[in-house]
């Protein structure tokens, strides 16, 4: 990818957190929609608010539109100008390597949310319907998200002339502002999340590592995790 100036690379970053929030709000908002319709259909239309499960699995089944969609147009504007592995960083020679420390780095995630109650250990190893209901958006937060702030915004920071320490701490705090929804300190523990991703992808030149973290994380809290926040959204 050709060198950017800061400001370009500033908006390139406020678009890569907002782009996918937008896309899987209004695709969430379609969901709830449907529901309501679907409800008059059946002669039990509801008014008012939908129902927290109804919002819980609107954000469930759509989460990963979002991510994927843009990870796509990314794709479709830069790539012309660069490979789809330099943009997102996915180029690497050891993947097993790359997999395995991940996979630690994972497991030592999954320890600290559960040890913290984020959700409960017996929440996150619980094989239900909500559980597989999860595991696309799991798999698409670990995997695009990566894509997108461990890879993209990496490499742009990079190409806009800043250093490591600019690229660990720019990408953590633009993954934690897409994540603001988690509330001040989920934001601020998903920084703190980035920075871990952020210097493995550094150490090991590729985003693979944090991919499989990211997602052995996410498929362990989720959608435990989402059951915490919608309860203290309620509350």
């Amino acid at each position: 990818m050709k060198p950017v100036s800061r400001s370009k690379a500033i908006a390139w970053l406020i678009a890569t957190v907002l782009t996918p929030l937008s896309v899987s709000i209004l695709c969430a908002n379609g969901f709830i929609v449907a529901w309501y319709v679907r409800m008059a259909m059946q002669g039990t239309p509801h008014e008012g608010s939908p129902p927290l499960h109804v919002i819980q699995r609107g954000v469930m089944y759509t989460g990963g539109i979002g991510l994927w969609f843009t990870v796509a147009l990314w794709w479709f504007i830069k790539r012309k100008e660069t490979s789809f592995s330099e943009l997102f960083g996915t180029r690497t020679t050891s993947l097993g390597k790359d997999a395995l420390i991940g996979l630690v780095l994972g497991a030592c995630w999954v320890l600290v949310y559960g040890l913290l109650g984020w959700p409960t250990f017996s929440s996150m190893f619980a094989l239900n319907a909500a559980k597989l209901a999860s595991i696309p958006t799991s798999l698409s937060a670990g995997f695009c998200e990566e894509f997108l702030f461990r890879g993209f915004v990496i490499l742009l920071i990079a190409k806009a002339g800043g250093g490591r320490r600019a690229q660990v701490l720019w990408s953590s705090v633009a993954f934690g502002l897409a994540h603001l929804h988690w509330g001040p300190i989920g934001a601020l523990f998903t920084v703190a999340l980035g920075i871990s991703f952020s210097l493995i992808t550094l150490k090991r030149g590729n985003v693979w590592a944090a991919v499989t973290a990211h997602s052995v994380l996410d498929l362990c809290i989720e959608p435990g995790l989402l059951d915490k926040v919608m309860s203290f959204y309620k509350g």
